[in-house]
Protein backbone atom coordinates (compact mmCIF):
# COMPACT_ATOMS: atom_id res chain seq x y z
CA UNK A 1 0.00 0.00 0.00
CA UNK A 2 2.58 2.19 0.99
CA UNK A 3 4.72 1.51 -2.51
CA UNK A 4 1.68 2.27 -4.43
CA UNK A 5 0.72 5.53 -2.52
CA UNK A 6 4.06 7.13 -3.38
CA UNK A 7 4.62 5.03 -6.69
CA UNK A 8 1.63 6.76 -8.60
CA UNK A 9 1.97 9.91 -8.03
CA UNK A 10 5.89 10.31 -7.66
CA UNK A 11 5.71 8.23 -11.45
CA UNK A 12 2.41 10.51 -12.87
CA UNK A 13 4.31 13.20 -12.40
CA UNK A 14 7.91 12.62 -13.32
CA UNK A 15 5.87 11.08 -16.71
CA UNK A 16 4.06 14.93 -17.16
CA UNK A 17 7.05 17.60 -16.25
CA UNK A 18 9.18 15.29 -18.29
CA UNK A 19 13.01 16.61 -18.46
CA UNK A 20 12.13 19.30 -15.73
CA UNK A 21 14.07 19.68 -12.50
CA UNK A 22 11.09 17.79 -11.14
CA UNK A 23 11.84 14.71 -13.38
CA UNK A 24 15.24 14.24 -12.59
CA UNK A 25 14.71 14.54 -8.66
CA UNK A 26 11.73 12.00 -9.05
CA UNK A 27 14.30 9.54 -10.76
CA UNK A 28 16.79 10.38 -8.94
CA UNK A 29 14.30 9.05 -5.65
CA UNK A 30 13.27 6.03 -7.86
CA UNK A 31 17.29 5.08 -8.71
CA UNK A 32 18.09 5.34 -5.37
CA UNK A 33 15.54 2.78 -4.74
CA UNK A 34 16.13 0.52 -7.02
CA UNK A 35 20.12 1.11 -5.97
CA UNK A 36 19.96 0.38 -2.03
CA UNK A 37 18.99 -3.06 -0.11
CA UNK A 38 15.42 -2.84 1.74
CA UNK A 39 17.50 -4.05 4.78
CA UNK A 40 20.07 -1.53 4.12
CA UNK A 41 17.41 1.04 3.82
CA UNK A 42 16.24 -0.04 7.32
CA UNK A 43 19.52 -0.20 8.98
CA UNK A 44 20.17 3.88 7.71
CA UNK A 45 16.65 4.47 9.08
CA UNK A 46 17.29 3.67 12.43
CA UNK A 47 20.50 5.03 12.30
CA UNK A 48 18.94 8.43 11.47
CA UNK A 49 16.24 8.39 13.84
CA UNK A 50 18.45 7.24 16.46
CA UNK A 51 21.21 9.63 15.91
CA UNK A 52 19.42 12.73 14.66
CA UNK A 53 15.82 12.62 16.80
CA UNK A 54 16.96 10.51 19.83
CA UNK A 55 14.26 8.07 19.02
CA UNK A 56 13.75 4.34 18.66
CA UNK A 57 10.74 2.09 17.76
CA UNK A 58 9.59 -0.15 20.25
CA UNK A 59 11.53 -2.98 20.50
CA UNK A 60 9.16 -5.10 22.55
CA UNK A 61 6.61 -6.42 20.18
CA UNK A 62 2.90 -4.74 21.09
CA UNK A 63 0.11 -6.68 19.29
CA UNK A 64 -2.61 -4.45 17.60
CA UNK A 65 -5.62 -4.93 19.68
CA UNK A 66 -3.98 -4.40 23.23
CA UNK A 67 -1.92 -0.97 22.28
CA UNK A 68 -2.57 0.04 18.60
CA UNK A 69 -0.26 3.12 19.01
CA UNK A 70 2.76 1.30 19.91
CA UNK A 71 1.99 -1.39 17.04
CA UNK A 72 1.56 1.05 14.52
CA UNK A 73 5.16 2.88 15.46
CA UNK A 74 6.80 -0.51 15.96
CA UNK A 75 5.70 -1.69 12.04
CA UNK A 76 5.58 1.79 10.13
CA UNK A 77 9.61 1.83 9.55
CA UNK A 78 9.73 -1.85 8.44
CA UNK A 79 6.58 -0.97 6.16
CA UNK A 80 8.27 1.73 4.66
CA UNK A 81 11.87 0.33 4.62
CA UNK A 82 9.78 -2.31 2.38
CA UNK A 83 7.84 -0.04 0.43
CA UNK A 84 10.71 2.18 -0.65
CA UNK A 85 12.55 -0.51 -3.14
CA UNK A 86 9.01 -1.40 -4.26
CA UNK A 87 7.67 2.25 -4.58
CA UNK A 88 10.97 2.99 -7.04
CA UNK A 89 9.87 -0.43 -8.91
CA UNK A 90 6.34 0.73 -9.66
CA UNK A 91 6.99 4.66 -9.98
CA UNK A 92 9.74 3.78 -13.07
CA UNK A 93 6.89 1.53 -14.75
CA UNK A 94 4.70 4.56 -14.36
CA UNK A 95 6.52 6.75 -15.89
CA UNK A 96 7.57 4.91 -18.63
CA UNK A 97 4.08 3.64 -19.19
CA UNK A 98 2.20 7.34 -18.75
CA UNK A 99 4.82 8.62 -21.12
CA UNK A 100 3.72 5.66 -23.85
CA UNK A 101 0.21 6.20 -23.21
CA UNK A 102 0.73 9.52 -24.06
CA UNK A 103 1.87 9.42 -26.91
CA UNK A 104 -0.89 7.44 -28.16
CA UNK A 105 -3.60 8.14 -30.84
CA UNK A 106 -6.33 8.62 -28.43
CA UNK A 107 -4.73 10.85 -26.06
CA UNK A 108 -3.94 13.40 -28.98
CA UNK A 109 -7.68 12.95 -30.60
CA UNK A 110 -8.83 13.83 -26.77
CA UNK A 111 -7.03 17.12 -26.65
CA UNK A 112 -7.74 18.03 -30.25
CA UNK A 113 -11.20 17.94 -29.11
CA UNK A 114 -10.69 20.24 -26.75
CA UNK A 115 -11.71 18.50 -23.26
CA UNK A 116 -8.99 19.68 -20.70
CA UNK A 117 -5.79 18.45 -19.68
CA UNK A 118 -7.02 16.84 -16.19
CA UNK A 119 -9.69 14.75 -17.84
CA UNK A 120 -7.51 13.61 -20.73
CA UNK A 121 -4.62 12.54 -17.98
CA UNK A 122 -7.52 10.74 -15.86
CA UNK A 123 -9.93 9.36 -17.93
CA UNK A 124 -7.98 8.54 -21.21
CA UNK A 125 -4.49 7.83 -19.81
CA UNK A 126 -4.04 7.16 -16.66
CA UNK A 127 -6.69 3.73 -16.91
CA UNK A 128 -4.56 2.23 -19.72
CA UNK A 129 -1.29 3.39 -18.07
CA UNK A 130 -1.84 1.88 -14.99
CA UNK A 131 -2.70 -1.85 -16.13
CA UNK A 132 1.61 -2.63 -16.01
CA UNK A 133 2.00 -1.35 -12.92
CA UNK A 134 -0.44 -3.46 -11.24
CA UNK A 135 0.77 -6.32 -13.67
CA UNK A 136 4.12 -5.75 -11.70
CA UNK A 137 2.82 -5.58 -8.22
CA UNK A 138 1.57 -9.29 -8.66
CA UNK A 139 4.94 -9.90 -9.67
CA UNK A 140 7.02 -7.83 -6.68
CA UNK A 141 5.24 -9.59 -3.84
CA UNK A 142 8.00 -12.35 -4.07
CA UNK A 143 10.64 -9.70 -3.68
CA UNK A 144 8.12 -7.98 -0.84
CA UNK A 145 8.02 -11.78 1.33
CA UNK A 146 11.95 -12.11 0.64
CA UNK A 147 12.78 -8.96 2.00
CA UNK A 148 10.61 -9.53 5.03
CA UNK A 149 12.59 -12.27 6.59
CA UNK A 150 15.57 -10.04 7.20
CA UNK A 151 13.79 -6.59 7.62
CA UNK A 152 11.90 -8.75 10.61
CA UNK A 153 15.25 -9.37 12.15
CA UNK A 154 15.90 -5.90 11.47
CA UNK A 155 12.99 -4.50 13.26
CA UNK A 156 12.36 -7.34 15.84
CA UNK A 157 9.01 -7.93 14.10
CA UNK A 158 7.81 -11.49 15.05
CA UNK A 159 6.38 -13.46 11.97
CA UNK A 160 7.22 -16.08 9.19
CA UNK A 161 11.07 -14.51 8.45
CA UNK A 162 11.75 -13.81 11.73
CA UNK A 163 10.19 -17.89 12.22
CA UNK A 164 12.56 -19.12 9.13
CA UNK A 165 15.87 -17.14 11.16
CA UNK A 166 15.19 -18.66 14.37
CA UNK A 167 14.60 -21.87 12.71
CA UNK A 168 17.85 -22.06 10.72
CA UNK A 169 20.21 -20.76 14.05
CA UNK A 170 18.31 -23.99 15.84
CA UNK A 171 19.13 -26.05 13.18
CA UNK A 172 15.16 -27.04 12.78
CA UNK A 173 15.21 -28.95 9.71
CA UNK A 174 11.81 -29.83 9.48
CA UNK A 175 10.35 -26.33 10.14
Amino acid sequence: VISLLVALPVGIFSALKQDSWLDYGLRTFAIAGLSIPNFWFGLLMLLFTVSLFRWSPPLEYAPVYQDPVTALQQLIMPAIALGYRQAAVQARMMRSSMLEVMREDYVRTARAKGLVERTVINIHALKNAILPVITMVGMEVVMLLSGAVIIEVIFNVPGIGRLLIDAINHRDVSM
